[in-house]
This record gives C-alpha cells, sequence and structure tokens, in this order.
C-alpha cells in the first residue's frame, strides 16, 4: 500500500514539474522575442490598422545603448503609425521638432522618455515620412550648419501643405537665417538671424578688397552700408553667394550684370566691387536696345553713377584705383568717398 502511493506522488510531482518548466521556457522565449523587436534598426513603419484609434506616442530605450539618441520613438502622424530613432527627431538644433524630443542628459528623472506623452501629427504621413528621410541624411553629416537648412519638398502630388509643415515645426530655413535672398531697404541691423558681422570701415578709406577672403570667408555674405546717424538701420543690403560676387565687368562705363534673386554683383580688377539691383517682383524690359541696356548695368566712373533704381546700388572704390571721383555710394547717397558719416559692412553665415 505504501509503495502505490509513493509511485502515485512521485507521478504527480513530475507532471508538476514538467508543466514548470515549460512555462518557464514561454516566458524565456517570449523576453527573447520582445528583445528581438526593440533592438532593431531605425525604420519608418506605417500600419493600415484603422480600427486602432487610442495609439499614442511610444518611446521605448535601445537596450544595446544607454544614449537617450538612441531611443526607439513610436508616432501617430495623420493615423498611420511612424518609427523613428529620436535622434532623427533632433536632427535640427533650434528647431521645435528639436525642441520636442530632446532630452536632459543631466537630469534623466525628468527625461521625456520617462513620461508617457503623447505625439499626435495632423500632417500627410507620405510628407512627413518624406522628411524624416532628410533629416536622416542630416544627421549623418560630419558638419552640419543650420544657416544652410535646405529641406525639399517631395513631388508635386503630394507637395500641398508641406511648406506649412515645415513652419510649424521650426524646420523653415528663415528660422536660422534671415534675411536669406535678394536686396533689402532700410533693414534694421537687429532682425537679422544667422548672421555676424565680419568687416565694418568708413567711406572715407578706400575699400580693401582682401577681406573678402581673409576676413570674411564664409559661402554667403551680407553686403551693407549704413549712415552713423542711424546705426540701426542697414540703408541697403544685398545678399549672394560667394562665387557669384566676383562676376567680372570690363572698365568700360556700363556694366551688364547677371541677377538672382533681384540682385547683380560686379567686380572691376583693381577699381570697384558692388551691386546693383530691382524692386520685388521687378521685370526689365524684354528688349536689347541701347536704352534698355543701360538699365540694366551700372555706370562705372569709376564708381556706380546710375540714376536708375538707384536705391538698391552699392558701389566700393579698392585701393589701388586711381582717382576716385564720382565716388563711392550707399543706396541713393552718392559721392561718399570722403565721407566719415557713412560706414561699410559684411556679414557672414554663423
Amino acid at each position: 500500500m505504501f509503495s502505490v502511493l509513493l509511485v502515485t506522488w512521485l507521478l504527480v510531482f513530475n507532471q508538476q514539474l514538467i508543466s514548470k518548466t515549460a512555462a518557464f521556457t514561454d516566458e524565456s522565449s517570449e523576453d527573447e522575442l520582445d528583445k528581438e523587436i526593440v533592438d532593431t534598426t531605425e525604420n519608418t513603419l506605417e500600419s493600415d490598422d484603422d480600427d486602432d484609434h487610442s495609439h499614442n506616442t511610444l518611446i521605448t530605450k535601445n537596450p544595446t545603448s544607454n544614449s537617450s539618441a538612441n531611443d526607439i520613438i513610436e508616432l501617430n502622424v495623420g493615423g498611420k503609425r511612424v518609427t523613428t530613432f529620436r535622434s532623427t527627431l533632433t536632427a535640427v538644433p533650434g528647431s521645435k521638432l528639436a525642441a520636442m524630443f530632446t532630452v536632459d542628459e543631466k537630469n534623466k528623472t525628468t527625461s521625456k522618455r520617462k513620461e508617457q506623452v503623447a505625439y499626435f501629427f495632423d500632417y500627410n504621413p507620405a510628407q512627413f515620412t518624406y522628411l524624416l528621410d532628410q533629416l536622416r541624411e542630416i544627421k549623418r553629416m560630419v558638419k552640419f550648419i543650420p544657416s544652410e537648412l535646405n529641406i525639399k519638398p517631395p513631388s508635386v502630388d503630394v507637395r500641398f501643405n508641406f511648406s506649412i509643415m515645415l513652419s510649424e515645426l521650426g524646420l523653415n530655413p528663415e528660422r536660422f537665417l534671415s534675411p536669406i535672398v535678394g536686396i533689402h531697404l532700410n533693414l534694421n541691423k537687429t532682425s537679422l538671424v544667422g548672421w555676424k558681422e565680419c568687416y565694418r570701415g568708413r567711406y572715407n578709406t578706400p575699400f580693401n578688397v582682401s577681406v573678402l577672403t581673409s576676413t570674411c570667408n564664409g559661402k554667403r555674405l551680407l553686403v551693407a552700408c549704413r549712415s552713423l546717424d542711424d546705426r540701426k538701420t542697414l540703408t541697403v543690403a544685398g545678399i549672394g553667394q560667394r562665387q557669384d560676387m566676383f562676376k567680372p565687368c570690363s572698365s568700360n562705363p556700363y556694366c551688364t550684370t547677371e541677377k538672382n534673386n533681384g540682385i547683380g554683383f560686379y567686380y572691376v580688377t583693381d577699381r570697384v566691387w558692388g551691386f546693383e539691383g530691382r524692386p520685388k517682383g521687378w521685370t526689365d524690359p524684354q528688349n536689347y536696345g541701347y536704352s534698355s541696356y543701360q538699365n540694366n548695368a551700372a555706370f562705372l566712373n569709376p564708381c556706380d553713377a546710375s540714376d536708375q533704381h538707384s536705391e538698391y546700388r552699392l558701389c566700393w572704390s579698392i585701393p589701388s584705383s586711381a582717382g576716385r571721383g564720382s565716388g563711392d555710394r550707399c543706396g541713393s547717397e552718392k559721392n561718399l568717398h570722403n565721407s566719415k558719416r557713412w560706414e561699410r559692412l559684411i556679414f557672414e553665415t554663423i
């Protein structure tokens, strides 16, 4: 009788042990599967599950790294799930998008990865994923300069409202550089964004063109002038790419310029450097008569003395120029070559 009870007890104990072992194996497998799902490379994932209306942003720490930049963040964009790394969303420092997902590494107790914050973006999912692809490219750059931010719109069929999305996320170029292009009158110096002054000199001193290679060597420059009676206002300011600022002109009186965004720079070796422009939206006459040639040119004698759109002109004479008569100008103000009350200024991108 005792032998029968002992055998029965052993059989029951063995079945319980097998059950517990199987359960432990299942749990271990599920843990490994969860870890495999979380430990992924960056991808943009979209789901067509329209039944899940309760989806919020999910922030999961990548177990292979302690850096918050490797947090995997899942967003709801226009009803679609989009997954990416935190480092992609913060690729452009100073943008509103980056501010939303930046973590204070010094105080991780208040970091957003520990908060259950819901992020819903009411944007076109196709446009947003297109934006993410460009942000991924930006974050992989060795050196990213915010003032050169240039996020391109997608194809025409999904372009509508793309610029609005960039503006709302703080990814519009004007947030990092303003003004960006063109010619500007009576520009308040305090309104400049992304520009730093690299040169300042009085008009009574000839302009040394070597400044453009030694001191002001940015890819994009803002060239301006002002009266010392109003130091806060740039009378006229022109913006251009460095490679466009030395378009050669002959020394004969009329120098035609190639305009880009309403402004054209010119340079006569050892004589003058400057620009001439047009009001926004202006279109020059499409005829090639002598008068049209004059109207679309700088009259160098030796500096530009033209009265056509005079407020949109700037001209600085260079030291080796013989005779500075009909001298330097700042907008409509001419013959400033002996003036101590007018200044030249150059800014470059930060």
